[in-house]
């Protein structure tokens, strides 16, 4: 049995294990979510020190003990520090919820790789985002996971009685059904989405996330994007994240 591998890997998290040592939750495009200790990673000198920090994007090597059924960290590559994110805390509270999703949805599914590439382009472009641009990309990470899980809503159609939506006229997300309907059919509940709001999601999911942020919107529907992203993506996790909790007047 092969006790050593090698993996690029996205550091979502860590916990200190003792005074000294690590515990991370890595992102790995080939094996998802893997739990690894770095052992002596808090120390000054420690070659894994700066590297185990979060949202670091790194290539990490591993030790796989079958007794415990435990990964211990060798050694580990920088590929790409990410600084940016650490020294903001609008950028380090954006790259946490996104985690927190990554961790809560236990990877994104069964295929690793493509919520692993959403995820260092979507910290790539946050290193360096403006403090506006940070809620775009955040309701582009949302959706485009969502997308992902198969769980984002139509955004030409209503849900209920599938007739087609009129581009000037906003649209309602129904919270039972977690599916975008008409004016008929919705309920008190529902919670209301400009026509800017459905026009700007409609159209810049469909193109390359570097492109999609840069894409203007005004504050009002803007709010209800990211309202609606925030309800969905709980809804789909069936659990509040600690997050959004913690972020509130941030995120």
């Amino acid at each position: 049995m092969v006790r050593t591998s090698t993996t690029e890997a996205v550091v979502l998290r860590k916990i200190r294990i003792g005074e000294i040592h690590k515990a991370l939750t890595l992102f790995s495009p080939e094996n998802g979510l893997l739990s690894a200790i770095a052992h002596g990673a808090f120390k000054m000198k420690s070659k894994l020190r700066t590297a185990s920090e979060p949202f670091h994007v790194i290539r990490v090597y591993l030790y796989h003990n079958p007794v415990s059924d435990q990964y211990k960290i060798t050694d580990i590559e920088s590929l790409n520090a990410l600084d940016g994110i650490r020294r903001s805390v609008e950028r380090y509270y954006a790259a946490s919820l996104w985690a927190e999703v990554i961790i809560k949805s236990y990877g994104g599914g069964e295929s690793f790789g493509v919520p692993y590439r959403l995820l260092v382009d979507s910290l790539s472009l946050l290193e360096h985002a403006q403090q506006r641009c940070i809620t775009h990309l955040t309701c582009q990470y949302l959706m485009r996971f969502l997308d992902i899980l198969g769980q984002r809503p139509d955004f030409e159609h209503c849900g209920i009685c599938a007739s087609g939506f009129d581009t000037q006229s906003g649209v309602y997300l129904s919270r039972e059904e977690r599916v975008l309907v008409c004016h008929r059919c919705a309920k008190p509940s529902a919670m209301y989405l400009p026509a800017g709001a459905r026009r700007y999601l409609g159209s810049t999911l469909k193109m390359p996330l570097e492109v999609a942020v840069r894409i203007g919107l005004e504050d009002r529907s803007l709010q209800a994007v990211k309202e609606a992203a925030y309800f969905l993506v709980q809804a789909t996790l069936e659990t509040n994240l600690n997050a959004l909790k913690s972020g509130v007047g941030i995120l």
